[in-house]
């Protein structure tokens, strides 16, 4: 069974392997990049970093946000092989979705984010 929990230090450098092509074409970079990302956020918000795990604890989603007092941003929503993790994608719209009622500042979201937003369940 699919579950969201909160992300951990000790995640980083798996979710940094699984959104690295979204910080940059150069995967090395993009790895580089996305685990700095990532702790910043961790440090920052880490109320708001969620990882989907499967049954045997693989992470095989991410979801960052960060609210701010002027905009509601989606850091990063990213799901692995979304065919295959449709659960995965459903859970964590929905807790973004949970979010998403009560803001009221702009929100913003990165191209990488929105295009798997929109994948249909």
């Amino acid at each position: 069974m699919v579950k969201i929990r909160y992300m951990k230090v000790n995640d980083v450098d798996k979710i940094a392997e699984i959104v690295a092509l979204n910080h940059d074409r150069d995967w090395e970079k993009g790895f580089t990049e996305a685990r700095q990302h990532t702790l910043d956020h961790l440090k920052i918000v880490p109320q708001h970093c969620y990882v989907a795990e499967a049954d045997n604890n693989e992470i095989i989603g991410v979801m960052v946000l960060h609210p701010q007092d002027k905009v509601f941003e989606i850091e990063d929503f990213h799901v692995k092989q979304i065919q295959q993790n449709k659960k995965a994608l459903q859970l964590l719209k929905s807790k973004l979705l949970e979010y998403l009622e009560s803001v009221d500042t702009e929100v913003l979201c990165c191209p990488f984010a929105l295009r798997r937003l929109i994948t249909k369940d």
